[in-house]
């Protein structure tokens, strides 16, 4: 399972207990606020990371294609400048 540091799984906590204060009509406990949270890093954490490396490829080929048009060479231009 993702861990989270110690400071942004604090952090985390605060934010979905501050959601479910303000979005569910009952009160939801810390330990039941931390094992939410252990399921989304667990269960759902994947699918978000999957999407950050497909992201990243994409981003990474684009730039891979720019680089190629910038650097490329045109071979044989020596005939062809002289006419």
């Amino acid at each position: 399972m993702p861990s989270l540091p110690r400071d942004q799984r604090q952090d985390a906590i605060k934010a979905l207990s501050q959601y479910c204060a303000e979005n569910l009509d009952e009160p939801v406990g810390n330990l039941a606020i931390e094992a939410l949270l252990d399921f989304i890093a667990q269960d759902l954490g994947p699918l978000f990371y999957n999407q950050g490396v497909q992201d990243a490829q994409a981003r990474l080929q684009g730039l891979i294609t720019e680089l190629d048009q910038d650097i490329y060479q045109e071979p044989f231009t020596y005939w062809r400048r002289r006419k």
